[in-house]
């Protein structure tokens, strides 16, 4: 009797074990338990295709200004059960007035709906026709949001959103929503947003934007795979192809390796690549496929700058991954070029955009993202790791070293707060240079001819972009519009939308006291840091 009592009294306490930690298990972790099932109700951002053109709001994925601290403290005063109520303090970054947002366009939707689910592809093919027609060089992208009103009903609620799909558009830097009809056309999204379109050309609209676009591949920056010309995809597409055409060729010669493969690279190239590498990490895209090669790059810097066949390896594991569409360079590269050195320029005109969208998400050593060391950077490595083309790299170096472009004075930033304005500066000098250098390819070839080009001949064949391709960047008389110049720069070469903003953290690196004067304040700054957490900590 005594032990069948026994088990049975083991039998409930293990019950009630199981019990309790189950309800612990639902009281600690909410949130992920929500966010698990809420993955199941987005129209957009479940779908690789749709998420690379509509910006679907996650709130994971979200700056953490969208969300108050104090309230999650005052959440954590209330009653157990009453956390869930701090879902009503969430402020979507799209709705909120900033000096930095453009004009968009957001989808409040239910996707139980049938009607939201089929209004899905009509959606991204407003957003497809509003890229292709945009001539706006003020506002040269019109982004596109969606809000899922199953997972986000408290924001739903407090914008007035009474039916589905509601479509909202707000113009540059506003929160005043303008609600559009129920099913608005690009013309009466623009007027709303208050950006130009082009005339809608019938035969184009017919071959860029039929039935089938959506069913079409797509990559992370919305351009088609199957298209032959030079558009934003092929461009991101030459630049990894000469990315790792340079890490197999160029990173390690001939006279870098010994008889058994150990090289003995130099610790001014090591120092050269890391820093190559780390910008790579911080300003392209985060949505870039390229990242997983540089992640495992940047993991491993020690084994792959002191061995060839550890910096093949990881070149071999990413590149089927990395290079999906194409293995050749586009046609616009390889057409009377270098694809190699084409692809590579594209890929230093990435880094320069990336370094004005970029910048704010780096924390540790941000000396690290100046301008200055950011060309600094560039300098380097075409220095070290360029040698395809001998007369490009004295040209360049040569450039740089006397002060090209007036780059010694565009490109210094105060330590402290620069302007907003001087991180375009870096993007608009690379502009400058790399029109130079097709000046010269090109009085190059005039010369092998005997003839002398004219000033107009120069402009129209080397300036970039040309007038067909953007009419507000020059004016008759030559003189350019650096403004719409940079919005032309942006929508060449840097994808739509919020790129899943997320922290980058740099470790500092040693700097010589010569380069680098402000050491006692920075010394002191640390200082402060490091008090200020220990009294928070304490």
């Amino acid at each position: 009797m005594n032990t069948r009592w026994h088990q049975q009294y083991k039998h409930t306490m293990r019950q009630i074990f199981v019990l309790t930690l189950l309800l612990l298990l639902l009281c600690l972790l909410p949130s992920q338990c929500r966010e698990a099932d809420d993955r199941s109700r987005f129209l957009y951002a479940d779908d690789p295709i749709a998420a690379s053109i509509i910006l679907e709001y996650q709130l994971h994925n979200a700056p953490p200004e969208d969300y108050d601290g104090d309230e999650r403290k005052e959440s954590l005063r209330k009653p157990p059960g009453a956390e869930y109520d701090e879902e009503q303090h969430i402020k979507p970054y799209m709705l909120k007035a900033d000096n930095d947002i453009g004009p968009r366009v957001v989808q409040f939707y239910s996707p139980w709906s049938g009607y939201c689910q089929s209004y899905k592809s009509k959606y991204i093919d407003l957003a497809n026709e509003l890229k292709l027609r945009n001539i706006d060089y003020q506002h040269p992208e019109v982004t596109f949001h969606a809000i899922s009103c199953s997972v986000y009903h408290w924001v739903c609620q407090q914008n007035n959103v009474r039916g589905y799909p509601t479509i909202i558009a707000y113009k540059a830097n506003s929160a005043i929503p303008m609600e559009l009809i129920s099913d608005p056309s690009a013309d009466d999204i623009a007027e709303a947003v208050g950006v130009a379109l082009k005339p809608l050309d019938q035969d184009i609209a017919k071959t860029e934007m039929n039935d089938d676009a959506y069913s079409r591949p797509l990559d992370i920056l919305g351009a088609s795979v199957d298209g032959m010309v030079r558009t934003k995809e092929a461009a991101y597409v030459d630049a990894a192809l000469s990315f790792i055409h340079a890490l197999r060729t160029e990173v390690f010669t001939d006279s870098d390796n010994n008889n058994n493969n150990i090289a003995y690279i130099d610790s001014n190239r090591r120092e050269t690549f890391s820093d190559w590498i780390d910008l790579l990490y911080w300003s392209l895209p985060p949505t870039w496929i390229l990242h997983t090669l540089i992640n495992d790059l940047r993991n491993n810097i020690d084994a792959v700058t002191t061995n060839r066949e550890n910096l093949l390896y990881i070149v071999d594991k990413h590149v089927d991954v990395v290079i999906t569409a194409s293995k050749t360079w586009s046609t616009h590269c390889t057409d009377g070029s270098n694809g190699y050195a084409c692809g590579l320029w594209s890929l230093f005109h990435i880094v320069s955009i990336g370094v004005i969208e970029r910048h704010r998400a780096v924390l540790g050593a941000r000396d690290q993202i100046s301008t200055k060391f950011v060309a600094k950077t560039l300098r380097n490595y075409v220095q070290h790791f360029f040698f395809s083309c001998p007369s490009c790299q004295r040209y360049f170096i040569d450039m740089y070293d006397n002060c090209g472009f007036n780059h010694c004075k565009r490109l210094k930033q105060p330590k402290k707060l620069p302007s907003p304005e001087s991180w375009n500066e870096f993007a608009l000098w690379l502009w400058e240079v790399h029109n130079d250098v097709n000046v010269k390819v090109l009085e190059a070839e005039g010369g092998k001819d005997g003839r002398i080009l004219t000033r107009e001949e120069i402009m129209e064949q080397s300036y970039w972009p040309s007038h067909d391709v953007c009419s507000d960047c020059r004016d008759k008389r030559g003189k350019w519009n650096t403004d719409a110049v940079l919005s032309q720069l942006k929508r060449q070469y840097w994808p739509g939308g919020v790129q899943n903003f997320r922290f980058i953290v740099l470790k500092k690196k040693v700097i010589e006291e010569e380069e680098n004067p402000y050491w006692v304040a920075e010394f002191i700054e640390d200082a402060m840091f490091i008090a200020l957490f220990v009294v928070i900590v304490v």
